[in-house]
């Protein structure tokens, strides 16, 4: 993601002018081990994680070397977290909603209707985060969190086209928040990892899985889909860039600058976003060009999904307030900055 990078250039001034008055040390290489769960082929993996890892090394002189371990090849996709925080990992990109309990503040950007965009999504996150989000990571550091697009409904042997079409179907979802609003929509809700959906599509042990059109080609989930409902009807799930914090702490300072540079500003969390919403078009195209079938909810259709799903925000604040979190706060502040940023419908 060449052009998330260009806003890097005052940072990059301000290392060659360490560079060359001689104040950056010369130290061993850091050898730093980054787990995630995504194929190869995955956005994220493509256009986001590798030329991060390659601009790392760049700003640093060589003196970090982030080797990535995707496709769960080091982590299970469930295990993400853990494995940041134990330190199996010294970086793990996961699912929030993965390790349950964790993190139900951050789980208010799966809340039914809020976003569309990954990029907005984003700027929600990064608007929320200092005030309300920040203490639920205190376990591990943080580089960054943004979510995929929001989610569609993908099945492969009867298509949904209104609320009755969910009876009796069995949808994968990813996180207790989306199966809540599957389960309130009449669907029978599935859990489980990504990589596992391809298998239980195949063996019609599911009938169909939630998922933005970018997440298919690379889960060849295309496949295995025939019919796709368009809808939009959350945020799916946050993902976070965890590191151990021990592994963080024992870095020098001008490395953690350059990891802190590179990924803590907003813009690039938008940027990160972005790449998302742009690897959804050109997913979508791939969807059709398989000859599978994408139905645009009619508005009418859409808002009978939204009255049905509507007090699950009710649900979901009274909940944290019963743990002494500020889930109605949260909550309101959350609605107001769908408005702010056009998410809101």
């Amino acid at each position: 993601m060449t052009q998330i990078f260009r806003c890097l250039a005052s940072l990059g001034l301000a290392l060659l002018t360490i560079l060359a008055t001689g104040s950056m040390h010369v130290a061993a290489a850091q050898e730093i081990k980054l787990s995630h769960f995504a194929p190869t082929a995955h956005n994220h993996h493509a256009n986001v994680i590798v030329p991060w890892v390659e601009e790392v090394k760049k700003r640093t002189n060589g003196r970090v070397e982030i080797t990535v371990f995707p496709g769960a090849s080091l982590c299970k996709p469930t295990q993400q977290y853990d494995c940041a925080k134990s330190g199996i990992a010294d970086l793990a990109w996961g699912v929030t909603g993965w390790t349950p309990g964790c993190f139900p503040m951050t789980s208010v950007i799966e809340l039914p209707f809020l976003v569309r965009s990954a990029a907005v999504s984003a700027q929600i996150l990064a608007d929320l985060w200092e005030p309300y989000l920040q203490r639920e990571f205190d376990d591990v550091h943080v580089l960054y969190l943004h979510t995929p697009p929001a989610v569609h409904i993908n099945t492969h042997t009867k298509p949904i086209r209104v609320l009755d079409d969910f009876k009796g179907m069995k949808i994968r979802i990813p996180t207790a928040v989306m199966g809540n609003v599957l389960e309130t929509l009449g669907a029978t809700p599935v859990g489980m990892p990504a990589n596992e959906i391809y298998q239980n599509m195949s063996t019609k042990v599911l009938d169909g899985f939630t998922m933005p059109f970018e997440a298919l080609p690379p889960f060849r989930l295309h496949e295995v889909s025939k019919y796709h409902t368009e809808v939009w009807i959350s945020g799916s799930a946050a993902f976070a860039m965890y590191m151990n914090k021990a592994k963080y702490a024992a870095l020098p300072v001008d490395v953690r600058q350059v990891l802190e540079g590179t990924t803590s500003h907003l813009w690039y969390w938008e940027q990160v976003g972005e790449s998302w919403d742009k690897a959804e078009v050109g997913a979508r195209q791939v969807v059709e060009a398989h000859k599978n079938q994408i139905y645009m909810l009619p508005d009418e259709e859409r808002r009978r999904w939204r009255e049905a799903v509507k007090g699950l925000d009710a649900k979901w604040a009274a909940e944290l307030d019963a743990k002494g979190l500020p889930g109605q706060a949260l909550l309101q502040e959350a609605r107001v900055l769908s408005v702010k940023y056009g998410e809101a419908e």
